[in-house]
């Protein structure tokens, strides 16, 4: 009696069975990355891991350079270089101020001139 049950479903499931073992494999193999698609990504990151070295090596070396800055105290030189560069920023702005000045004087006498013109009218 079992034996016609097995005769009747052995036809359906072996031809079933390595169907659904196709599919299980074929939906397995989409699931994970392929060898080239990995090395592809570890050579990518590889790259982008030395290019961040190069940057944090010269993030160092800056860092380095300031800290050794902040802790001498500047010497004489250096102030007084300082104070060359501020007197020389401050002798712009005065410029620049002499020079807006010398635009308002002669926005004032043009309009002084129109006064005159309109008073006379």
């Amino acid at each position: 009696m079992w034996m016609e049950y097995v005769r009747v479903i052995w036809p359906i499931a072996s031809t079933l069975t390595p169907i659904l073992i196709g599919l299980a494999v074929l939906w397995l193999r989409n699931q994970f990355a392929l060898k080239t698609e990995l090395t592809a990504l570890a050579t990518e990151v590889a790259r982008q891991n030395a290019v961040q070295d190069k940057e944090l090596a010269g993030h160092e070396t800056r860092i380095l350079i300031l800290e050794k800055e902040c802790a001498a105290p500047p010497t004489r030189n250096t102030l007084n270089d300082r104070l060359a560069q501020v007197s020389e920023r401050l002798g712009k702005v005065e410029r620049g101020v002499e020079g807006v000045g010398d635009q308002l004087d002669t926005q004032n006498e043009y309009l002084r001139a129109l006064l005159t013109e309109g008073v006379k009218r």
